[in-house]
């Protein structure tokens, strides 16, 4: 039933979205478990943090956050016309995600860091044919470079800026300077506070490179298994559909859902990397895990299956509900 519902525009998916984003945010203010942020020091995340202890602070950002990112992944999808106009599944598996690290004693960096992916998604999309796009590739690369500031492992995500410049745009040596612009200018900007207010700001660079060097075995809660290895199963389920039926049936469709799955390669190396605990992993994913599958889920023929296939979906990740809630 949800499905069918999601699929019929925003006058009908409008409520659905709000109802489930209420109950969300209801469970995280019941949140008994505790959580301990894996961050490095000496970036925005650590300032911020430190600047909002309280329950209702940390649990105002976040809820935040989480309604900028489930607005901005329907503006993308449905202005790039990655999904039907009438799709709003993807804010709905977007609200899902994330809602599972909302916490009220965690300030959660991956949910800050994807509204800036997403900001940095946008811009660069919306070069696809145009000419005058200096602008929006600089805007595209200051934001993705933005986001590893308040989550150091989105710094996997810069070689996502450059794979989408050249999948959507021939090559031309002013974008991909001002691009390299783009990238720089938060780390200048960074650099020029940090000497000002007198912090170690060249540690980062040593951050970097222990990220980059330091990859290891995903320490993972018993409890995320059965939503990892159900989205699993779901993506190879959609990768189907797409390799015997393509990606699309326009062009700019196509490229876009191929930006999705490259999205999703680089968050399945963030998947290996340093300081990824509990389900951390998963947020890094959920921007090319709420388009791909609702892609899905949309194309699927029988209602029926694709109602029950959501509803295994959403069954599997309420165990994390659950671990939060301290009821398992």
């Amino acid at each position: 039933m949800v499905v069918g519902v999601l699929k019929k525009g925003l006058t009908t998916a409008l409520p659905v979205i709000i109802s489930f984003f209420v109950l969300f945010i209801t469970l995280s203010l019941f949140s008994l478990t505790k959580s301990k942020s894996s961050n490095y020091e000496n970036i925005l995340y650590v300032i911020l943090q430190e600047n909002c202890t309280g329950a209702f602070s940390i649990t105002f950002i976040n809820i935040l956050c989480f309604a900028i990112g489930a607005l901005l992944i329907s503006f993308y999808t449905i202005r790039q016309e990655v999904v039907e106009k009438t799709n709003y599944i993807p804010s709905f598996l977007y609200v899902f995600f994330s809602a599972i690290t909302l916490h009220n004693s965690l300030l959660h960096p991956s949910l800050i860091a994807n509204v800036f992916i997403l900001l940095s998604l946008i811009n660069i999309t919306d070069t696809y044919r145009e000419e005058y796009v200096l602008s929006k590739i600089f805007n595209a690369a200051f934001f993705i470079s933005s986001a590893m500031f308040f989550y150091i492992n989105y710094a996997f995500f810069i070689i996502f800026f450059f794979i989408v410049l050249l999948i959507l745009r021939p090559f031309n040596w002013r974008e991909w300077l001002v691009g390299v612009a783009g990238l720089i200018a938060p780390v200048f900007i960074y650099f020029s506070i940090g000497y000002l207010i007198n912090i170690p700001f060249t540690d980062f660079f040593t951050y970097l490179l222990n990220l980059f060097t330091n990859f290891q075995r995903p320490l993972l809660s018993e409890y995320f298994y059965p939503l990892f290895l159900y989205l699993i199963i779901l993506l190879f389920l959609g990768a189907g559909k797409h390799f015997t039926k393509g990606l699309g049936a326009k062009i700019k469709t196509q490229k876009n859902m191929g930006l999705m799955y490259w999205l999703l390669i680089l968050s399945l190396v963030n998947f290996f990397s340093k300081n990824n605990t509990s389900y951390f992993p998963l947020i890094a994913s959920i921007i090319p895990l709420s388009v791909l599958l609702s892609d899905y889920f949309y194309n699927i023929k029988q209602l029926k299956v694709s109602n029950t296939l959501f509803f295994l979906l959403l069954a599997s990740g309420a165990l994390l509900f659950l671990m939060n809630l301290d009821l398992i």
